[in-house]
């Protein structure tokens, strides 16, 4: 995350790169939730004979089991829709302009609501990118 070009990053999310890579609670430990729930996904698709998956993450559901492994009081006052969608786009920007998530492996969409969930393509290439954050 040293080599990031900081022009191409809008400058909200800009800060959040900065909290991960300092490995600030709760940021850092949402990119580590994401990853560890990446890696069980794979390994069971990967039983099936699957090399690749689409894992949908939907911030509000994500806010609820996040809860449980955050330990201080401040860092649990942080876990909201906005910071953890931030955070998700802060790392998947930021893997995109270091080249080690190609242009399809990371989109968003709606709900009807309007509300954003978050999809990634899951293969060894995208779990490997994740643990260098």
């Amino acid at each position: 995350m040293d080599e990031i070009r900081l022009d191409k990053i809008p400058i909200p999310i800009i800060n959040y790169v900065y909290l991960i890579k300092d490995r600030q609670s709760p940021y850092y430990d949402i990119v580590q939730f994401l990853l560890k729930d990446m890696e069980f996904r794979l390994a069971n698709a990967q039983k099936n004979g699957q090399s690749e998956i689409t894992y949908t993450i939907n911030p509000r559901i994500l806010i609820e089991e996040i809860e449980l492994l955050v330990q201080e009081e401040k860092a649990k006052e942080k876990l909201t829709a906005c910071n953890i969608c931030r955070t998700i786009r802060a790392a998947c920007l930021t893997l995109s302009l270091e080249g080690k998530l190609k242009k399809g492996d990371f989109y968003v969409s709606t709900t009807s609501g309007g509300r954003p969930n978050y999809h990634l393509k899951i293969n060894l290439r995208t779990v490997n990118a994740f643990r260098l954050i």
